[in-house]
């Protein structure tokens, strides 16, 4: 009798854990689908961008020579998301950017790494709807980064990618561009001013984009956790209903067995 209680109570609390990662997967499953949106619409913004940008590049200014780069880690918030941190971490550690100052964004990255003076934590966003703002506490934290640096800072940025983590550079920006245009086009103010404006804007978007891609690859890794535990559940739950089964029958037999013998 007391383990088949044990058993029962363990099945309840499968069941309590099953309904909390029930909800926890239509959470994720419904910012997949936010993001998603988002995303869409800020690729088409990039794709503008970088089309004015080629429009104006014979007066892009040429990219100055850095003398090292500030790496960019976008991590997540919460956790239970698979490897999405340690994909991004050991990408980072293979390219040797221990020694250079890192921005970190998602406080689950951040608590892996050591804490010193060159590593700045930026809390990350809960969803597609707050990246903007954490584009802003990045860029902020990005300045700081660069000025303990000597010279010019590069920018290199790593984040997860559908299949795995990834780096590329952000700045210098747009080292090369290709002009589409024989003229430039006609401007209200100096076609350099509206150049380096474009292309401060530019740096935002491209942030924003790789953020909310990152953002969506992190709630599709976790819709994968939370199905996979669910299905763990459901199994394991099936297995104690047949061993609580089996004991109700070995007591039902037994009860049987006491009425006949008295």
């Amino acid at each position: 009798m007391s383990q088949r209680r044990e058993i029962e109570g363990r099945l309840a609390l499968y069941g309590d854990l099953a309904g909390i990662m029930r909800a926890m997967r239509s959470f994720a499953l419904a910012e997949l689908h936010r993001v998603a949106r988002r995303e869409t619409a800020q690729n088409a913004v990039m794709e503008t961008l970088a089309a004015t940008l080629r429009d104006l590049a014979p007066v892009i200014p040429a990219p100055p020579k850095c003398t090292g780069d500030v790496w960019l880690l976008l991590g997540s918030v919460r956790g239970f998301c698979g490897s999405f941190n340690e994909d991004v971490m050991r990408m980072w550690q293979a390219a040797g950017g221990q020694a250079a100052p890192v921005v970190v964004v998602g406080e689950r990255l951040a608590a892996g790494l050591a804490d010193n003076a060159s590593r700045f934590v930026v809390p990350g966003p809960l969803g597609a709807v707050d990246a903007a703002a954490a584009v802003d506490r990045l860029l902020h934290a990005l300045g700081a980064a660069r000025q303990l640096m000597p010279g010019e800072a590069g920018v290199m940025i790593c984040y997860r990618d559908e299949t795995a983590a990834r780096s590329e550079r952000l700045l210098p920006l747009l080292a090369t561009m290709a002009n589409t245009h024989a003229f430039l086009p006609m401007l209200q103010e100096p076609a350099k001013r509206v150049a380096e404006q474009v292309m401060t804007h530019y740096l935002f978007h491209a942030l924003l984009a790789r953020l909310l891609h990152a953002i969506r690859v992190e709630n599709r890794m976790r819709l994968t956790q939370m199905e996979n535990a669910l299905r763990h559940l459901e199994r394991s739950g099936e297995g104690l209903l047949l061993q609580r089964n089996r004991l109700r029958q070995e007591e039902i037999v037994e009860e049987i067995e006491v009425m006949v013998s008295q």
